[in-house]
């Protein structure tokens, strides 16, 4: 019997009448039937549900005369309205079938998808765009012209919708706006996207591809309403009967349509071809190839790479973060060795949910999710970085960070490795290079991935990058015998003094405010100091004052945090240190080493409310130098007791922020506002 929704029953009621006559001299009996009444009523089932055979089946169970499972296998062929759907997915598993839609490649290329009809995933804003207004087959001449010369076509396609709505063809009338993703407003939004998808204005629906193509035979909507709340086919139909539930959003857990599809009328992998993902690095063709691989251990939505024939490379990417011990992202890589000139311009980044999200270049010891690496990268909306986890299993740290503000969609970037030395560069133009740190990184073997990256900073969002004029160059030293010292040196603003765990977290928290947090080495005391620094070099002759107001520091015993004025990066080396001990609230504190090697001298200690304070060294230019402080701005400076030394300095000398754990795997949080470095 096949699958039904419903199935009627009718009941046989019959009354018969019966004679029977004995025969005693012959001893037999003889019957006749003298009446017979058949009636033909409705079969009464369970529920007052009558004239149904599943509810009838149900009563005779009930009844005790038949088995639950007569009764279930029913219930398998008899579906009800709700389980139709149930039923015919059962079937298709029994038959070894599943819903897809065979499109015609040399006429569509698929976008996006939901349920059985996801074959790749979703498009991002710029890889979409392209195809939809420049490479469609109907791309208009001026994509930014309005109205469009020419309609772009976008396809839907619904498994399990009316027979009206299994194939719906959208045709775009207007230009889409450059900060618009349209792809994005259709699938996962309800509304008019802003203004910029308007039934009948920006757009209008069609039933066959020829009438989308040439406008023919537009779908109506009931009282001439498009409904926003029902995305894409806004409940209108061919005639403009009102038909409900068509609709689906895709990131929905339970939309009304599970099964749906999405086409640009671009021939699939013309001039946008995408980049077939690896699970097995050792499957590709050679090691010199690049390959589209997630990095992690929990990449929910899998990250995907495109090239365009013209050379731009669309690369989408979630995952939670490059960050910590732990990564998950999309990579773009190829196997390296040696020394290399890596530029890319990101000219835009996109779909952006975090202003977490990364984007940008990496060189990386191998795909483990706790790997080493160096990353020039742009963020969502913190600027620029210069970030490298040093060791497998480390925590990775800024080791520059550039520009928070204004918040950028686009820079070129550049990362160069010499040896052990890696130099990260950025630029407006792809001429003009500004160096923006330097960092030692010690690859095994000298072997590395090298590529490009995104992370969205969501491990259930994909953001898009669209890369552009992706140079991979051998770096060439100046000398026949190249060796370390040949190579430029590029002053790093963040360093480690001294032994420490190399897992401080460096960041912007606003355009005045920066915080350093997790173990930042075990001391600044005695004659070896362990430390996180940023710091800046000055000429010894120089005379200049540095000021930094202490807005929060939660630290153990030993924790330090403030100005130091250094004699290099030596862990004995001598110096000048003003800031705040946060141990038992002691506040503001004054030290000094006076020479290499010697004893670090405690000068004073101050009281302050909530270990909170602006302080200040001021430098004289030959080697006199001058602890204050002060509680609050509007306060005078104060000179701080035995803080005056005498340091005898080279021809360079540090100044920057000083902060230390007291301890290994100590955890500090120690926030600053306002620090300012200015000549006398």
């Amino acid at each position: 019997m096949p699958t039904v929704t419903r199935s009627d029953c009718t009941q046989i009621d019959a009354t018969e009448r019966f004679k029977i006559v004995y025969d005693s001299a012959t001893n037999e009996l003889d019957g006749s039937i003298t009446l017979v009444d058949i009636n033909f009523n409705a079969c009464q089932g369970i529920n007052n549900r009558n004239n149904d055979l599943w509810a009838y089946m149900g009563r005779l169970f009930y009844d005790g005369k038949i088995r639950n499972d007569q009764w279930g296998e029913a219930g398998r062929i008899i579906t009800n309205s709700n389980d139709c759907k149930n039923a015919i997915r059962a079937q298709y598993d029994v038959m070894g079938l599943e819903y897809g839609y065979d499109h015609d490649l040399s006429t569509f290329t698929v976008v996006a998808g939901r349920g059985e009809l996801k074959v790749t995933e979703k498009y991002g804003h710029q890889a979409f765009a392209t195809s939809m207004f420049e490479h469609s087959l109907t791309a208009p001449s001026n994509k930014d012209a309005n109205p469009l010369d020419k309609t772009p076509i976008l396809l839907r396609t619904c498994a399990e919708c009316t027979d009206t709505h299994k194939r719906v063809f959208y045709r775009r009338l207007t230009p889409m706006p450059e900060d618009k993703d349209l792809l994005y407003c259709i699938t996962e939004t309800r509304g008019k996207c802003d203004g910029k998808n308007v039934w009948n204005q920006d757009f209008t629906l069609h039933s066959t591809y020829e009438d989308a193509v040439s406008g023919d035979n537009p779908w109506k909507c009931r009282n001439n309403a498009f409904n926003y709340g029902a995305p894409f086919d806004g409940e209108c139909s061919p005639t403009g009967a009102r038909v409900t539930n068509q609709w689906t959003v895709i990131h929905w857990s339970d939309p009304p349509q599970r099964n749906v599809g999405f086409y640009v009328n671009k021939p699939q992998d013309a001039v946008i071809e995408e980049v077939e993902p690896v699970t097995d690095v050792a499957l590709r063709n050679s090691a010199d190839e690049f390959v589209s691989e997630d990095v992690g251990l929990d990449v929910r939505v899998k990250g995907r790479v495109r090239l365009d024939e013209d050379g731009k490379i669309y690369v989408t990417g979630s995952g939670d973060n490059v960050w910590h011990n732990k990564d998950n992202f999309q990579f773009y890589h190829k196997d390296a060795t040696g020394d290399f000139d890596v530029t890319v311009s990101v000219a835009s980044f996109d779909n952006i949910m975090d202003s977490n999200a990364k984007a940008g270049i990496m060189f990386r010891s191998s795909t483990d999710h706790d790997s080493g690496h160096v990353s020039a990268l742009l963020s969502g909306g913190k600027g620029l970085r210069f970030q490298k986890r040093s060791s497998k299993g480390n925590y990775g740290h800024n080791v520059g960070t550039f520009e928070p503000n204004p918040h950028r969609s686009n820079v070129w970037l550049r990362l160069v490795k010499q040896m052990t030395t890696i130099n990260m560069y950025w630029s407006e133009d792809g001429s003009t290079w500004t160096q923006g740190g330097s960092t030692t990184m010690l690859f095994p073997e000298d072997t590395f991935q090298l590529g490009l990256f995104v992370c969205a900073h969501s491990a259930d969002w994909q953001s898009e990058a669209t890369f552009d004029n992706f140079v991979v160059s051998p770096y060439n030293f100046p000398s026949a015998a190249p060796s370390i010292s040949a190579a430029p040196t590029i002053w790093d603003p963040n360093m480690y003094i001294g032994e420490t765990q190399e897992n401080v977290q460096f960041q912007t928290l606003s355009s005045t405010q920066t915080r350093i947090n997790y173990d930042a080495g075990s001391g600044i005391d005695g004659d070896v100091d362990s430390f996180f620094y940023h710091a800046y070099q000055r000429l010894s002759s120089d005379a200049f004052e540095a000021v930094v107001h202490v807005d929060y520091f939660y630290g153990s015993h030993g924790a330090k945090g403030g100005i130091m004025i250094r004699d290099g990066t030596g862990e004995s080396a001598a110096n000048m240190f003003v800031g705040i001990y946060p141990a038992a609230n002691t506040g503001v504190i004054s030290q000094s080493r006076a020479t290499e090697g010697g004893e670090t001298v405690r000068h004073k200690s101050l009281y302050v409310p909530s270990n909170k304070a602006f302080v200040k060294l001021s430098y004289d230019g030959s080697g006199t130098i001058v602890a204050q402080y002060k509680a609050a701005e509007d306060d005078e400076w104060e000179d701080i007791e035995n803080s005056t030394m005498n340091i005898t300095f080279g021809d360079k000398l540090n100044v920057g922020i000083a902060v230390t754990g007291g301890g290994y795997d100590s955890y500090i949080d120690f926030r600053y506002s306002n620090f300012e470095i200015t000549d006398l």
